[in-house]
């Protein structure tokens, strides 16, 4: 009898928090000898780290899949669903909320019991479109999530609908506090006679590289110089943000202070090394760079967004600062800097809170559980036999 097959749908060739969380979990669950194949849009970093992670790879058709037409769309879902059914029973775990309404039809056809992962705070109205066939299982990043999700539904679903939280979770055997972190400075080219303060995050308007400029303009007139690294790039090949942002340091004369990185692949490293780690971001699910900082002993400033207040517990584990107020995140960030027992307080408690819920470890069982649960169940059929 063939073994049960776990299928990771990923919407995008490019590695941002979703795909992390579902290449992490496919590694994982292959060395607990689940069987695993990732389907990726087509060639990019994603398949590269997933070839990298000896995972089973396929491509499949995503314009074909988001076409206007109706001919088209129906014809790639018969094609996956096809390509998906040879493979024989198991789960199809869909890392977006979009993927899954555009490949519906597909996934109905197939057989797979459905799991849908929300792993950002969608917007109503795609959630709606994406959930007009409701799936098994619905898995949100973040408990924060459930009532939006559950919200956007058909009306007769919401009430039997299935939907849990299972945060995030960080790997402790790659982010760890730094045992020396003057060393870690050095291993990563930090200055040495200033604080540095770090940001991971893609560059965009959301994500609030500005307001940590601001908040270092703000530092630097009240005589506190730092060091501000920004790793991250634009998504699909774009630039015009990154100029943006080029052209506001240059024209705050802060070229001595924020340095954009760029795309890194020594994010525990560059934790290790900093002395802060912020988030402005005013859109989110549960951010993995927020778990990886705490893991590896950063003071966190973060904005109050979706499930950030989940780990960033105000004044105990971080400090929540609205998205665009820079003079308050120059001012947390300057008490930290001058208050290294509080710092420790706050980063101690950070650690053990990650470790205690949000191991990965922790995570993978629970996937597991769910996953059990939702192939010893029969699969929903409805409307399988209409691709419209």
């Amino acid at each position: 009898m063939m073994k049960p097959m776990d299928h990771q749908l990923l919407i995008s060739s490019e590695v941002g928090g979703a795909a992390v969380v579902a290449l992490q979990l496919a590694a994982e669950l292959r060395g607990r000898n689940r069987q695993q194949t990732v389907w990726v849009p087509g060639p990019g970093a994603a398949e590269s780290q997933a070839l990298g992670l000896k995972l089973s790879i396929k491509r499949y058709h995503s314009d074909a899949l988001f076409a206007p037409g109706i001919t088209s769309s129906a014809r790639s879902n018969l094609n996956l669903s096809y390509r998906l059914r040879r493979l024989g029973c198991g789960i199809a775990h869909v890392h977006s909320p979009n993927l899954y309404g555009a490949m519906s039809p597909a996934l109905r056809l197939s057989g797979l019991s459905r799991v849908v992962h929300v792993h950002i705070a969608e917007d109503p109205m795609g959630l709606r479109w994406a959930f007009k066939s409701v799936p098994e299982l619905i898995i949100t990043c973040a408990r924060s999530l459930v009532d939006s999700v559950r919200e956007s539904l058909p009306e007769r679903s919401r009430r039997n609908a299935r939907i849990e939280a299972v945060p995030n979770p960080v790997d402790t055997d790659r982010f760890f506090p730094a045992a020396d972190r003057l060393a870690a400075k050095r291993l990563v080219g930090a200055p040495l006679d200033r604080p540095l303060i770090v940001m991971l995050a893609n560059l965009a308007p959301h994500k609030g590289q500005e307001t940590a400029i601001r908040a270092v303009t703000e530092l630097a007139r009240n005589g506190q110089k730092v060091s501000c690294w920004l790793a991250g790039e634009e998504r699909r090949g774009a630039t015009q943000y990154t100029a943006r942002l080029r052209d506001m340091i240059a024209s705050l004369d802060l070229e001595d202070s924020v340095v954009l990185l760029g795309s890194r692949s020594d994010a525990p490293d560059l934790l290790r090394a900093a002395d802060a780690f912020l988030l402005p971001s005013t859109h989110e699910g549960l951010p993995l760079s927020i778990l990886e900082a705490q893991a590896s002993g950063v003071p966190v400033l973060a904005a109050p967004t979706a499930g950030i207040p989940e780990v960033v517990h105000d004044g105990e584990t971080g400090f929540l600062i609205p998205a665009e107020n820079s003079l308050g995140y120059a001012k947390w960030l300057e008490f930290l800097f001058h208050n290294p027992a509080s710092t420790d307080q706050l980063t101690n408690s950070a650690l053990r809170l990650v470790r205690s819920q949000y191991s990965l470890g922790h995570y993978v069982d629970r996937i597991c559980e769910l996953y059990c649960s939702v192939h010893n169940r029969p699969a929903r059929q409805d409307g399988a036999r209409s691709l419209s």
